[in-house]
């Protein structure tokens, strides 16, 4: 039965695609209604009054752009730590049900595997709390030094996102490619072919244009965050409906 391996049923709660289109409309909206609402409360409650507003308002567009990166954050952790369980069992059963040696199906590339490691939520949190103490230059130029941690942390995490999904789907193609050998021996089809590989990142270039475009680019750079994963997820679905099948009919 399906239910042998559980991390197939999991996949709704860890794969939840995120609309960028969504994002970057409410974004703009509520950007927008910052602008309005700090002209109007300075127009006619004065220039201090005006000057609290903006920054209530823009400090809620802040938490709207860390939840999200966030989600997306969270998203890689929980999704590439379904798949290492979905692949132990797959091994498993394989062994079990087909009497295979899975020895080179378990084999991981360590790149790949150091690609796929767990990101702690402790270095997003840090992210976090020093662009906010960051904030707080105004106060004293001592805090500047958490604007300098922020950005490095932030950059790290940028890191992750943008290079960690195009080596994690090179592992899994590796991995369903030598699964698909294994259960053709015992007449069993599965094809881990792709149609649309995510590409390779450069995350170096993708710094270097944002800067020389004074932020420009950085939409685009938003836009891949969502849509590599969103990709991937697609592809996804094609592999594990065949994978139910097979366990359903072959493996159960």
């Amino acid at each position: 039965m399906a239910e042998q391996i559980k991390e197939l049923d999991e996949r709704g709660r860890t794969d939840k695609k995120l609309s960028f289109g969504l994002y970057l409309v409410f974004l703009v909206i509520i950007i927008a209604l910052a602008i309005v609402t700090s002209f109007l409360s300075s127009l006619f409650a004065g220039i201090t009054t005006g000057v609290i507003v903006s920054t209530i308002v823009m400090l809620l567009v802040a938490i709207y752009i860390w939840w999200y990166n966030w989600l997306l954050y969270k998203r890689r952790n929980e999704h590439f730590e379904r798949i290492k369980k979905l692949k132990n069992r797959l091994c498993e059963l394989v062994k079990e049900k087909l009497n295979e040696e899975t020895t080179t199906l378990k084999e991981v590339d360590p790149v790949i595997a150091k690609r796929e490691r767990y990101r702690s939520k402790y270095l997003f949190f840090l992210w976090l709390i020093f662009s906010y103490l960051g904030n707080l230059v105004r106060v004293s130029p001592i805090f500047a030094v958490f604007t300098v941690l922020a950005v490095i942390f932030g950059l790290i995490v940028l890191y992750y996102l943008t290079v960690d999904y195009h080596y994690h789907e090179q592992g899994e193609i590796l991995f369903f490619q030598k699964l698909g050998e294994l259960l053709k021996k015992k007449g069993i089809t599965f094809d881990a072919s792709i149609s649309s590989p995510l590409p390779r990142r450069r995350y170096g270039l993708y710094i270097f244009l944002s800067i020389i475009t004074l932020g420009i680019f950085g939409i685009y750079w938003a836009y891949i965050l969502f849509r590599d994963p969103n990709q991937h997820f697609d592809t996804h679905v094609v592999w594990e409906n065949q994978l139910k099948k097979i366990v359903q009919e072959s493996l159960s």
